[in-house]
């Protein structure tokens, strides 16, 4: 699908050397219209790549290659793909239906299960910025609360305490997005590969969320906190 954007211009003596590659091709498009990638490469290069992709990872039981082939010719250039499909009389009633299904479904039109999918993920997201929003908010008052006394002054944070009670509240901050860069990124591709794919990772790291999440609700001090939080 097109996206229509507004022409990017350049500057008065400016030369298209020092421009973006994204301005570029704003630039040499009419319209500013982003392009079809696969329209750059002779199809039957297309074709050859797609096969030795199939070939090399192995993809037989997910999908026939030969539908896989027409897919990649389909997603090149549309109309020469229907037009040939037409004439040689290889397109299906239902290949044809789910074409024009793709460009027309929205989201009401979409599967019960997709719709399920998509709320649950909504709600995902949601959840993260309560949480985020949660954690924001207690940093006036949980200092006091978990025994970082000196940084607490008239009912809110100052960072004005010993260094170490500083270290110890903001590391106690920060340590879910430290942990989810380091350990969580070298954790994310083994569970994927042990627990058959990227639900069962989720799955294992939503348990983690909502334990840690009641956990943190019955801490006594800022180091079982971080612990939690970790």
């Amino acid at each position: 699908m097109s996206i229509g954007l507004r022409r990017l211009r350049r500057p008065e003596g400016a030369s298209s050397a020092t421009e973006l590659p994204f301005q570029q091709l704003l630039n040499n498009k009419e319209l500013g219209l982003i392009e079809n990638p696969l329209r750059r490469i002779a199809e039957e290069h297309v074709i050859k790549f797609f096969k030795d992709f199939h070939q090399d990872n192995n993809l037989g039981r997910v999908v026939n290659i030969t539908t896989l082939v027409r897919g990649a010719r389909l997603a090149r250039q549309e109309e020469i793909f229907l037009a040939q499909e037409i004439a040689d009389r290889t397109l299906t009633e239902v290949e044809k239906t789910a074409i024009d299904k793709e460009k027309k479904t929205n989201i009401w039109t979409e599967t019960r299960e997709l719709k399920i999918i998509l709320l649950i993920c909504s709600l995902g997201s949601t959840l993260q910025g309560w949480t985020q929003g949660a954690i924001v908010a207690a940093n006036q008052i949980w200092p006091w609360d978990l025994h970082l006394k000196s940084l607490s002054q008239g009912g809110s944070t100052q960072l004005t305490g010993p260094w170490q009670e500083i270290w110890a509240f903001s590391g106690t901050n920060a340590i879910v997005y430290f942990a989810a860069s380091t350990v969580g990124a070298f954790l994310c591709d083994p569970l994927t590969e042990i627990l058959t794919g990227r639900r069962g990772a989720i799955f294992v790291a939503a348990l983690f969320t909502f334990v840690a999440s009641i956990g943190e609700a019955f801490v006594h001090d800022w180091k079982a906190l971080l612990a939690w939080r970790l």
